[in-house]
């Protein structure tokens, strides 16, 4: 197997008596599209926040494409190539959505990003079709359904070209047929060469997507695997996934507990 993409090494963070992130280690590698679950508090967010330099580790190193971040702000990790969406729907909270899509694209052309092996396109129309919001090019972006919002949202993301999109909970809050849409979306990044990370608790969205997942609990990574070594794993399904998880899941999942976290 190639080098990892991007690595963190014996992760700590801790925010007053609570210890969010305890010795974590992950990687990443190229091209592949890997989950992010656990419970409330386990640390995934915090994790996101620690790798786009938001909050800094108080131990242990951030490594991209064998380069020490650690303590790189936060434009610079973003320039480099390693973009996060956020829980909430992102958009620049007026104008259509080619306005919006314009707007993202000139920010990027500005921002003095690196080249870019993806095959994302760069040009306004490109990008909404990529999206699937063509259609929608028009519309005020304050009218938009939450699935057409997330989309758009990605789009805005995908303008700077990442190497690695991190996504923090893409599908809550959408009805099956958005999640459907978005899950189409997301394998089309992931074959544009983007690398994905994605943390989301609707297992029934998450498992037919992902190549693996990592488990987190507590600030500790508990476990790691494909998708069906994970949902085969008994301390994962009982504790993490929840009573109601189908142990025969092959496209979707009864989803257990929410598993959205605050500080984790």
């Amino acid at each position: 197997m190639s080098a990892p993409l991007f690595q963190i090494v014996d992760g700590y963070r801790s925010f007053g008596a609570v210890q969010a992130l305890s010795g974590v280690s992950l990687e990443i590698h190229s091209r592949e599209l890997l989950g992010i679950v656990g419970p409330n508090g386990s640390g995934k967010t915090t994790l996101f926040n620690c790798i786009t330099g938001r909050f800094r580790l108080q131990r242990g190193r951030v490594l991209w494409n064998g380069t020490d971040i650690t303590r790189w702000h936060m434009d610079r990790i973003a320039r480099g190539g390693l973009v996060r969406t956020f829980q909430q729907s992102m958009h620049f909270g007026s104008g259509t959505v080619r306005e919006n899509v314009i707007m993202a694209l000139d920010i990027a052309r500005t921002a003095n990003r690196k080249h870019s092996e993806v095959s994302i396109p760069g040009d306004v129309e490109g990008l909404l079709d990529f999206a699937s919001l063509g259609p929608l090019a028009g519309t005020p972006s304050a009218v938009l359904s939450h699935g057409s919002l997330r989309r758009l949202g990605i789009a805005l993301a995908l303008a700077v070209k990442p190497t690695l999109l991190l996504m923090d909970e893409p599908a809550a809050g959408l009805n099956d047929a958005e999640g459907r849409d978005l899950g189409a979306l997301l394998r089309r990044v992931r074959d544009s060469g983007v690398t994905l990370a994605v943390v989301d608790h609707d297992m029934g969205f998450l498992m037919p997507l992902v190549d693996r997942i990592v488990v987190l609990s507590a600030g500790r990574k508990l476990t790691e695997g494909t998708p069906a070594e994970v949902r085969a794993d008994p301390v994962v399904i009982e504790a993490y996934l929840g009573t109601g998880f189908d142990h025969s899941i092959s496209g979707g999942a009864t989803q257990g507990p929410p598993l959205e976290e605050s500080i984790g």
